[in-house]
């Protein structure tokens, strides 16, 4: 008895000293870790074999990995611009990319259409691939498109982009033709959940946003987005907002996008680029019909411009993401969704996908317990997953 009164005393004494450190990389080992967002798949498409460590990009299979990603979505992204006879075509062939080299890599990667594949592929020992669209307009005005890619895996869909499609507006749309859904964009909604594919509501507009959670029957995910409060950008969530997604059991995936993270960082890159925007022009249109030859040709300049923007976002910015949700509506409504692969900079400490238990160090010296930490590295999308798209 008294053995054991001097081990208690011994340490809630150390604890309180702050002498017993909670090992983070094993509670990472042990979470179901989930990046809700990546674009990854383009980079395929061009190409990248994900199953070669990278000197580029943010993503391959050894860097999943090495970050402890048990569960990745692949967007499948569209520009609005794109003629509507080739939508269709474009994503079968994104979708037809990933097939393929999960078939090449099937030891190491699965692509799953329910949480409960997704859990048995992990179990196994493999990284869950889930297929997600990025902008509506891939269903090209046909509501007979989605079934068309429910069928093909796809199981959630980000309604729009950086630009308004004909049936919903994006949160950049400042001079929008209507008040965020049509008809057809509300018949939209109703389908996907007749279907059980999760509605992303990253990228829509306010009014988007307030139409879609009246009208969903299911709980709603904003894949790759970030607090407005803290960083005043049209892609951010307000304060209203999020807590509307946390009514409806709805996930917010905190991006990992420097210019999303912080409005400082925002500013002097967006100053930055201006300034030397005559340079970039001028390599467009020396490249107009090589798109590559202008990426490589424009990589010695951009390097130069992010190197002038570090220190100012690092892995702590994130998390501030993650505290405000948290503190505003608990710690059930906020995960992870990085943007890998989708935008040019990201925070100091997690450059790529290998650095995600970054992520948790952070939250433990942050004094999240190990069962909060569980739910934003993973649970609460593994939550909305089961619920929609079925599965045991």
């Amino acid at each position: 008895m008294k053995k054991s009164l001097f081990t208690l005393l011994l340490i809630l004494g150390l604890t309180g000293c702050g002498l017993i450190v909670r090992d983070f990389r094993q509670i990472h080992r042990d979470a179901l870790v989930v990046d809700m967002h990546s674009d990854t798949v383009l980079r395929m498409k061009n190409g990248t074999d994900i199953s070669l460590r990278d000197t580029v990009g943010h993503m391959d299979i050894p860097r999943l990995k090495e970050g402890g990603i048990d569960l990745q979505v692949f967007a499948c992204w569209l520009d609005t611009r794109t003629d509507r006879d080739s939508c269709r075509l474009i994503i079968d062939e994104l979708i037809d990319t990933l097939e393929s080299a999960a078939v090449r890599n099937r030891d190491d990667l699965a692509i799953c259409r329910t949480a409960a594949e997704a859990e048995t592929a992990i179990a196994a020992g493999k990284i869950a691939a889930v297929i997600g669209i990025e902008n509506g307009v891939a269903i090209a005005g046909d509501l007979a498109n989605i079934r068309h890619y429910y069928d093909r895996g796809v199981r959630y869909m980000t309604l729009t982009h950086t630009a308004s499609n004909e049936w919903v507006t994006s949160s950049a749309d400042t001079a929008p033709a209507f008040d965020g859904l049509t008809e057809f964009g509300r018949a939209v909604v109703r389908r996907m959940n007749e279907l059980g594919m999760i509605i992303d509501i990253s990228h829509a507009s306010s009014r988007a946003v307030e139409e879609v959670l009246k009208i969903t029957k299911d709980p709603v995910i904003a894949s790759h987005s970030c607090v407005y409060s803290l960083c005043e950008h049209d892609r951010n969530l307000t304060d209203e907002q999020i807590r509307a997604i946390a009514r409806n059991g709805g996930v917010i995936g905190i991006n990992f996008y420097n210019g999303y993270l912080s409005g400082e960082f925002a500013e002097r890159a967006d100053s930055l680029w201006e300034f030397h925007r005559p340079q970039f022009d001028s390599l467009k249109t020396l490249y107009a019909d090589n798109d590559s030859l202008y990426r490589a040709a424009r990589k010695p300049l951009r390097d130069s411009i992010l190197a002038r923007l570090e220190g100012i976002v690092d892995v702590g910015t994130v998390v501030d993401h993650i505290d405000y949700i948290v503190k505003l509506v608990g710690p059930d409504y906020v995960g992870l969704g990085s943007d890998y692969d989708g935008v040019p900079s990201m925070p100091d400490g997690l450059d790529d996908c290998s650095m995600m238990p970054s992520l948790t160090r952070e939250l433990i010296e942050r004094g999240y317990s190990d069962d909060d930490i569980m739910k934003i590295l993973g649970g609460n999308f593994m939550r909305v997953f089961h619920q929609v798209c079925g599965g045991a």
